[in-house]
């Protein structure tokens, strides 16, 4: 029998950029998506730490499919986030993710 994914009540599951409480992140998001070129060096800071937040979240550890490639793309991912400065960063890096099946948006 293979692993259930935790519940998103779960203490490490990544949480959605929606459910923040501040608002900011969500104004953030929101310009992202539709006028990414709006995307302010806070806006962008505050994106990269939410994207962080999401990919380093422990249950995508537990993917009871993970293969070598799909591992290799995770750390990949975990370790490029730190490195988004602008929003064609942001695209490119939820590309990835989106590849991967991780979808923060």
């Amino acid at each position: 029998m293979s692993p259930r994914a935790p519940s998103p009540s779960w203490p490490d599951a990544p949480k959605y950029w929606n459910h923040e409480t501040s608002g900011e992140l969500a104004a953030v998001v929101l310009t992202y998506l539709s006028e990414p070129h709006l995307m302010t060096v806070r806006g962008i800071a505050l994106m990269r730490a939410y994207l962080s937040h999401w990919v380093q979240s422990p249950a995508w550890d537990l993917n009871p499919e993970h293969t070598d490639r799909s591992r290799a793309a995770l750390a990949d991912l975990r370790a490029g986030v730190g490195a988004i400065a602008s929003a064609a960063d942001i695209r490119a890096w939820l590309r990835a993710a989106l590849e991967e099946g991780i979808d923060p948006l």
